[in-house]
């Protein structure tokens, strides 16, 4: 058998391994590609990013280990590439930010990062010292007490989140159709996600058991501990599939109509943008419109275009229409201007700021300072 450092590989070992690799790949790359994204809610695609990023960097933690990097290189032992306790809260705030435009992070719940954030510090302390200081961490502290408690906040912590998103997600009444194919798509990510996370966790729990009661390892067996190396990957390649859909939301999108033709396409957006008010959603685009309407986006650009208007014209007013509206009910006293853009549907304050100016005449600020 060829042999990678001190790992010898088996068929199962080199499917893991490629499998990893390519989850580690793709979940950074696609992260990135989020996180610098100009469309949707700046928020939601941070978080989403985030969520990628972290969790690519803590596989390839698990991958140099699984292929002896790290007992070959000690001094690479315990780097702070561990972020197991980050995703849990960035996914339940990614299904907060995503199911509800008006969600913001604020201090309050900060309090959700603590753990995550002692657990990054811890690594970033460890993870520098030399090699003879790092052993003495692990057989005085690691090793007796810090990996049982950290393998179980692990657990508690991802599947309580991911539970207690489904939950929301199964509660939360949403009339708009849009909405509702979102939402659909959300439930089925975190259901996926918990079955997946349910394997590594009833391993991680038996392992545990099998170790404290028979001394036996279950991770030295190699046959048993495939389905778990495959469960990580697995998760890597499940995220960055969601995180292409979220790109391209048209995919899911049911229509909203069972069919839709030039003369009835103004009847379908009254319904669409004054009744289920669909301009609020910032991942809004031409083409979930028309997956929407049940038409082409030919359709829709030539109804526009005979109106003398554009989507993302009539987008914008009807944004626009809907931030004033805010300010008539006084919301500007209790939000700001930033908070006001981005429950308009805007993604930005200065999308916002240069499109209400072309709109109106005159700057957000001076607009409110009118009507006050």
């Amino acid at each position: 058998m060829p042999k990678f450092l001190n790992m010898f590989i088996t068929p199962d070992s080199l499917i893991a391994l490629v499998l990893s690799s390519f989850g580690i790949l793709f979940c950074i790359g696609i992260g990135v590609q989020i996180l610098i994204r100009k469309n949707g809610s700046k928020q939601t695609n941070i978080l989403l990013g985030l969520l990628l990023v972290l969790y690519g960097i803590t596989l390839l933690n698990g991958l140099l280990a699984m292929t002896g990097v790290y007992s070959s290189y000690q001094y690479l032992y315990f780097l702070p590439l561990v972020f197991t306790l980050f995703i849990g809260p960035l996914f339940y705030f990614f299904v907060r930010s995503r199911m509800d435009s008006g969600f913001r992070l604020k201090v309050k719940h900060w309090p959700h990062l603590i753990l995550p954030s002692i657990q990054f510090l811890f690594y970033c302390y460890t993870g520098f010292q030399s090699v003879e200081q790092k052993s003495e961490i692990w057989r005085g502290l690691i090793q007796p007490y810090v990996q049982y408690i950290e393998e179980v906040l692990v657990i508690l912590s991802a599947l309580g989140y991911l539970i207690y998103s489904i939950y929301l997600l199964n509660n939360t009444i949403q009339k708009s159709k849009l909405n509702f194919s979102v939402l659909g798509w959300l439930k089925h990510f975190a259901k996926a996600l918990l079955f997946l996370l349910l394997i590594s966790s009833i391993y991680e729990v038996v392992d545990w058991i099998l170790w404290n009661y028979f001394e036996y390892n279950l991770f030295n067996t190699p046959w048993l501990d495939f389905p778990l190396k495959i469960s990580f990957a697995l998760i890597s390649l499940l995220i960055g599939y969601n995180a292409y859909i979220y790109q391209n939301q048209s995919l899911i999108i049911k229509p909203a109509f069972q069919q839709s033709y030039s003369l009835e396409i103004a009847q379908n957006l009254e319904v669409l943008f004054n009744e289920e008010k669909i301009y609020l959603d910032p991942e809004l685009n031409l083409d979930i419109l028309a997956k929407l309407l049940n038409t082409s986006k030919n359709n829709i650009s030539k109804y526009f275009s005979e109106q003398g208007n554009s989507f993302r014209g009539i987008i914008n007013t009807y944004r626009i229409k809907h931030f004033k509206s805010l300010i008539e009910r006084g919301e500007h006293k209790n939000m700001t201007l930033l908070g006001l853009a981005l429950d308009s549907g805007f993604n930005s304050k200065a999308s916002f700021n240069r499109i209400f100016k072309e709109k109106v005449g005159m700057t957000p600020t001076s607009y409110i300072k009118e009507r006050s």
